[in-house]
């Protein structure tokens, strides 16, 4: 057997299932980015693979105390250097994700990024889904919009754990606002994108309103015409008495939106896409200025095709809702 690290149990189990499916040696190697030979060994050998290889020094730490890293990462999400401290054991870090990674259900994995769902938020969410499940042709005329914000050094820091597989993935709380950034205000429908507007952070119904005035009002008729429904979350600036009446004013229809959903708007999607682009090679800005020219020209760029399919995805995001009972959705 040629020598190299070994496939993992978690490994393994993604090299049968794959080969259960269909899957050739090489599209499996592609698959789970391991070499050609490793998987070629693994399927000839079956139940004798990793025998013959030395198993070098013997390990230092017991089957308790491996049973207690594991235990750890998994019920209290602690990493490896945590884990390391807290049981003082005298082995390196790496040692301890590698006894980690040998747990067939744990994966090192990034926290989702969504907001925490209340049974409240689940029915609200589920009755709205029931609302617009026939809703069909009728998304080509929403207007969705958000607010993003962008900083200097980079989108906010992922967090990562290890992961159950086997049970519900944790959720980390996004934060708003942070200093060195830029806060924009976009829109699109599957006719096209409005042009961002750039606002303050400290925003309020009346800067919100006004900025809709030029932002909105001056480029949605002339972009999706005349009849078409607003789409805009439940924050407290988009829902205040002033705001409502702004829209009722100039009579534009608003889709009841329900809160704590932004799986549901596919500017969130758009956001990432616009994050990736910007962010490249980990790019960084020295500057607002810069950050804003490079903010204007993603934007632009953004191809109608990439619109057209963030909208045409919202029937399966009602169909999620529907099936997760109001839960979250992969989008």
């Amino acid at each position: 057997m040629a020598k190299g690290k070994a496939l993992t149990s978690y490994e393994k189990g993604q090299v049968d299932a794959l080969q259960g499916i269909g899957f050739n040696i090489t599209q499996i190697a592609n698959k789970i980015n391991r070499s050609r030979c490793a998987i070629r060994n693994y399927l000839n050998l079956g139940t004798n693979y990793d025998t013959e290889r030395s198993t070098g020094r013997k390990s230092t730490l017991g089957s308790i105390t491996k049973k207690k890293i594991i235990h750890l990462a998994r019920v209290e999400h602690q990493n490896s250097t945590q884990i390391k401290v807290g049981l003082q054991l005298n082995v390196t870090s790496r040692r301890v994700r590698q006894i980690l990674s040998t747990c067939p259900t744990l994966k090192y994995i990034k926290k989702l990024s969504k907001p925490k769902l209340t049974q409240a938020h689940k029915t609200a969410r589920l009755q709205f889904a029931r609302k617009y499940m026939d809703y069909s042709q009728a998304w080509e005329n929403v207007l969705f919009s958000d607010e993003k914000k962008f900083n200097l050094d980079g989108p906010d820091g992922a967090q990562y754990y290890w992961h159950d597989i086997r049970d519900e993935r944790e959720v980390r709380m996004s934060r708003n606002y942070g200093g060195g950034s830029l806060m924009i205000w976009g829109a699109f429908s599957i006719k096209g994108k409005l042009p961002l507007a750039f606002i303050t952070t400290k925003m309020n119904s009346k800067k919100y309103t006004e900025m809709l005035e030029t932002s909105l009002i001056d480029h949605a008729e002339e972009i999706i015409g005349c009849n078409f429904t607003f789409q805009q979350d439940n924050a407290s600036i988009h829902r205040s008495a002033e705001t409502m009446a702004w829209l009722h004013g100039r009579h534009i229809p608003l889709l009841d939106w329900p809160a704590c959903s932004p799986d549901l708007n596919p500017i969130e999607n758009l956001w990432g896409i616009m994050v990736r682009r910007i962010y490249e090679n980990g790019k960084q800005y020295s500057c607002v200025i810069e950050l804003k020219e490079a903010i204007k020209a993603t934007w632009k760029e953004i191809e109608p095709g990439i619109i057209q399919k963030l909208v045409g995805s919202m029937p399966s995001r009602i169909f999620s809702v529907i099936q997760n009972s109001g839960g979250h959705t992969k989008y």
